[in-house]
C-alpha cells in the first residue's frame, strides 16, 4: 500500500508533539526555582528567602531566545526581627541552544537584583540579568502617573474635539501588559468643572512599533461610516493617537466578559444553557463582523494569503536554527496550502480587523462590541473568519484539560466534532449577510490553525501543544484541500 503525498503531510506534523527538554526546562513546574535555590548565594545561605518564583516569558527572537523571570525575595529578618517587605525582581536574558556555548559564570559582584548583577543557571541553560526599564515602551512611566497622565489626556481630548476638558485627577489601571510590546491602561477620569458628554473612563495604549497608528486610522475610518451608530457593533470612540510617544487614546466599549470568557466558560462546562447562549452570540458576532466588512472603510495598509504564508514560514525557519528537523516537517504542509491557494483564487478585499479572536469581542449591557484594530488591513474576508473559528477551536480543545479525563480519546473527538458545528454555524450566519467564498475561509484558518502551533513551539507554551496539534491534524484529516471548493 502507498501512502499519498497528503497523508505524508500530515503524519510528518507529529514532529512537533513534544519540546526538547532543553527548550521546556525553564518553563516546567518547579525547575527554576531549584535551580535559583542552588546557584544564588543569598538564597543558599540565608540572607534572602525566596518567597515564588516563575518563567513568564521565553520565545524564538531572531536566532535567540529571549527569556523574562519574575522572582520574589524577602530580606532576612533584621536584628531586633522586624520583617522586611517582600520585593520582585525581573531577570531578562537568553536561553542558550545546545548548540550554543553557554557563557561562563560572571564573578560575584552585585547582588541579586541589584542593578547589573548577572547570573547564569546552567541545568536550564539561561544566561540573566536583572531588568532595569522597558526599553520598548518610553511612555509607560508618564501613563501609569495619575498626574502626568492627567495631562497627556487632557491635552489629547482638547485637540480631538472636547476643548472643554479638564481633567482635574486620573485614575490608572493597567489591564493588560507585555513588556517591551504593549501595555493597555484604563482611567477614571474627574472633570473640573464636570460637564455632560465627556468620555469617562478612557483607554490608553501604548504599542512598540507602529500599531497604535494603525489602530487610530482604522478607528477613525469606521467612525466616519455607519458603523458608528452602533446598530450592529459597538466600537470604541478614536480620542487621538501621539506619534513621538506611541501613544492612542479611545473611549470605553462596555463589557460584562469578553466572547472568549463565555466560550471557555461553555466549554468547560458543556452547560446547555451556556452553549446555547454562546451560539446566540456567535450568530450575532458573524452579523456585527458582516457588517465591518461591507462598512466601506478603507486602509491605508494591505494584507493577502502570501504574506500570512511567508510570516508562517518565517516563524518555522527561525524555530528550526536551533531545534533541527523542524522545517522539513513543516514545509510539506505548506506547500499543500500554497497550491491551494493558487487553484481558488483570492476574494475581494474589505476592512477587515486582521486579528479576529472571541478575546476581540466584548460583550455587555445586551450590546456587542469589537476591539484592538492595531493590525487592521484590507484583506479577504477569509482572514477574519478563519483566524477567528480557529481561535474558537483553539478554545473549545484546550478546556478539555480543566476535565478531570483530560485529551481522553473519545472526548477529543467528541469535542472537536462540536467545534465543527460551531464553526459552521458562524460561517452560515455570517453568508447570510455577505459574501465569502467557502474554500478561502478554509484556506486561512488552515495556516493559522499551523501557526498557532508554531507560537506554542515559539513562545514556550508547554500546555498549548498537544491541543493545538490535534486540532490542526482533526482539521487536515477531515477538509479536503486537494481541489477547488
Amino acid at each position: 500500500m502507498t501512502t499519498s503525498t497528503r497523508d505524508q503531510s500530515i503524519d510528518a506534523l507529529e514532529a512537533f508533539a513534544e519540546l526538547p527538554d532543553w527548550l521546556s526546562a525553564l518553563m516546567r513546574p518547579g525547575r527554576l526555582e531549584a535551580s535559583l535555590r542552588e546557584h544564588v548565594p543569598e538564597l543558599r545561605d540565608g540572607r534572602l528567602t525566596l518567597v515564588e518564583c516563575r518563567a513568564d516569558r521565553l520565545r524564538a527572537k531572531e536566532a535567540s531566545w529571549l527569556a523574562r523571570c519574575r522572582v520574589v525575595v524577602a530580606p532576612a529578618p533584621g536584628a531586633d526581627g522586624a520583617m522586611a517587605e517582600p520585593v520582585e525582581v525581573v531577570l531578562v536574558g537568553e536561553l542558550h541552544p545546545p548548540s550554543r556555548p553557554l557563557p561562563t559564570a560572571p564573578r560575584p559582584g552585585t547582588g541579586f537584583g541589584e542593578p547589573g548583577h548577572e547570573l547564569v543557571l546552567p541545568e536550564l541553560r539561561v544566561h540573566l540579568r536583572t531588568e532595569e526599564a522597558d526599553p520598548g515602551l518610553p511612555s509607560l512611566g508618564a501613563l501609569s502617573d495619575p498626574q502626568a497622565s492627567a495631562r497627556i489626556i487632557e491635552g489629547m481630548l482638547r485637540a480631538s474635539g472636547y476643548p472643554e476638558a479638564t481633567v482635574a485627577s486620573s485614575r490608572p489601571r493597567v489591564v493588560r501588559y507585555k513588556p517591551g510590546s504593549r501595555c493597555t491602561i484604563v482611567y477614571d477620569l474627574a472633570y473640573d468643572p464636570p460637564a455632560d458628554g465627556l468620555p469617562d473612563p478612557v483607554v490608553a495604549k501604548t504599542h512598540q512599533g507602529d500599531k497604535g497608528a494603525v489602530a487610530h486610522e482604522a478607528m477613525t475610518a469606521l467612525w466616519h461610516t455607519d458603523l458608528a451608530r452602533g446598530e450592529h457593533v459597538l466600537l470604541a470612540e478614536p480620542l487621538g493617537y501621539l506619534p513621538a510617544q506611541r501613544i492612542l487614546l479611545q473611549g470605553p466599549v462596555p463589557e460584562e466578559q469578553t466572547l472568549k470568557e463565555l466560550a471557555r466558560q461553555a466549554f468547560e462546562s458543556m452547560d446547555p444553557g451556556l452553549l446555547e447562549t454562546l451560539r446566540t452570540q456567535l450568530r450575532r458576532t458573524a452579523v456585527a463582523l458582516a457588517a465591518l466588512h461591507r462598512s466601506g472603510a478603507r486602509y491605508t495598509r494591505s494584507v493577502r494569503w502570501s504574506d500570512e504564508l511567508a510570516e508562517t514560514r518565517e516563524v518555522l525557519n527561525r524555530l528550526s536554527q536551533s531545534v533541527p528537523g523542524l522545517r522539513a516537517a513543516g514545509e510539506p504542509m505548506l506547500t499543500r496550502l500554497e497550491a491551494f491557494d493558487r487553484a481558488t483564487g483570492a476574494d475581494p478585499a474589505v476592512s477587515a480587523h486582521h486579528d479576529f479572536r472571541p478575546a476581540q469581542v466584548l460583550l455587555g449591557g445586551g450590546r456587542l462590541g469589537f476591539i484592538d484594530f492595531d493590525g487592521a488591513a484590507m484583506a479577504e474576508p477569509g482572514l477574519d473568519l478563519g483566524r477567528f473559528r480557529g481561535k474558537l477551536r483553539d478554545i473549545g480543545v484546550t478546556a478539555l484539560a480543566a476535565s478531570p479525563d483530560g485529551y481522553r480519546p473519545d472526548l477529543l473527538e467528541e469535542r472537536l466534532e462540536l467545534l465543527d458545528g460551531l464553526c459552521d454555524l458562524f460561517l452560515d450566519e455570517y453568508r447570510a449577510h455577505a459574501p465569502v467564498t467557502p474554500g478561502r475561509v478554509l484556506l486561512w484558518e488552515t495556516i493559522d490553525l499551523l501557526t498557532a502551533l508554531l507560537h506554542a513551539w515559539s513562545k514556550v507554551r508547554l500546555l498549548r501543544v498537544e491541543p493545538r496539534l490535534a486540532v490542526l491534524l482533526h482539521q487536515l484529516r477531515t477538509a479536503d484541500l486537494s481541489e477547488v471548493p
